[in-house]
């Protein structure tokens, strides 16, 4: 097995649990390391989602701008349509957290769009963003 940081953090949090909180006797250091365990997991499992993460988002954001874009024509019409056409830049977390952040500022503007929109399309296109962004969060969610 190759040393990654989520596979170390992973060792960590085994020789916490299995080694370590089984030897200690006060009930408040025992619940601390415990707790040590849990965070340890949790940054683990951060590591190994985050960059599968964010790519996902991105993608999904484009798809959504995209359809956006195509409603709305004229100059917004054009940006969105082109960040529905770019790719993302890297795959260091930092570089994809900026791309999700230029992303989701034309999100915004898509939204803002669509609220001055009449019609079904809009409002579906609308409904698909407030989706999006839940899907967003709910994934992002720590996992143990």
């Amino acid at each position: 097995m190759n040393l990654t940081i989520d596979n170390a953090l992973h060792g960590v949090e085994e020789l916490l649990r299995d080694k370590v909180g089984p030897n200690i006797s006060d009930p408040f250091s025992a619940q601390m390391a415990r707790l040590s365990c849990l965070l340890v997991r949790i940054c683990a499992n951060w590591v190994d989602d985050a960059a599968e993460l964010r790519v996902a988002e991105n993608a999904a954001i484009r798809l959504v701008l995209c359809e956006v874009g195509a409603l709305a024509g004229g100059e917004l019409g054009e940006r969105l349509a082109g960040a529905a056409q770019s790719a993302d830049p890297g795959l260091k977390i930092s570089v994809l957290d900026s791309e999700n952040h230029r992303l989701r500022c034309l999100l915004v503007e898509a939204q803002t769009f669509l609220e001055t929109c009449e019609g079904e399309a809009a409002q579906r296109l609308h409904q698909n963003i407030w989706c999006l962004l839940e899907d967003i969060e709910r994934t992002r969610a720590p996992r143990e």
